[in-house]
Formats: structure tokens, sequence, C-alpha cells
């Protein structure tokens, strides 16, 4: 069934909700984010986001604001970790 596939993914919840609980359950610590680069005129912005464990960079995402750039990071931080 999709729907049970979907709850046992916790694909429902966005990226960085699920690298932040997944964060907490494994490593017992709240993940940050911190803009490492940002590139553009205002108007056509891209951002480039790392999300860290304590002082360990996991995962760098990009996007055309820092809350999509945050949300990249996430997936690219669950994916490198296999969470």
């Amino acid at each position: 069934w999709k729907i049970d596939d979907v709850i046992a993914k916790r694909s429902y919840q966005d990226a960085k909700s699920r690298f932040q609980e997944a964060a907490q359950e494994h490593e017992g610590i709240t993940p940050n984010y911190e803009t490492l680069a940002e590139a553009g005129p205002d108007h056509d912005k891209h951002f480039t986001v790392g999300v860290f464990i304590g002082k360990k960079e996991v995962a760098r995402g990009e996007g055309q604001s820092k809350q999509e750039a945050e949300q990249s990071a996430a997936h690219a931080g669950l994916l490198a970790r296999g969470w």
C-alpha cells in the first residue's frame, strides 16, 4: 500500500524536519544551517547552504532562496547519512 510506504518513510514531512528528527535520534544534537555562498543580483539570487551537526558539515544544498537551499541541504544530508 502506498500510504503505508508514505507513513513508514515519513514522506509527508519536509526534508528539514526529517533531518532534524534523525539527527536528534542518531546523534543527540540539533543540526544547524549556514549560508556558505550567495551569488547573483537581488532579483535572481542563488544560495549555497551547508547543514552541520556540531562543527561537522554533513551536506550542502543550493536554491533560489535560503529556505530552498536549506531543504536541498537537508535532503542531501539524509542521503549522505543513509537516514
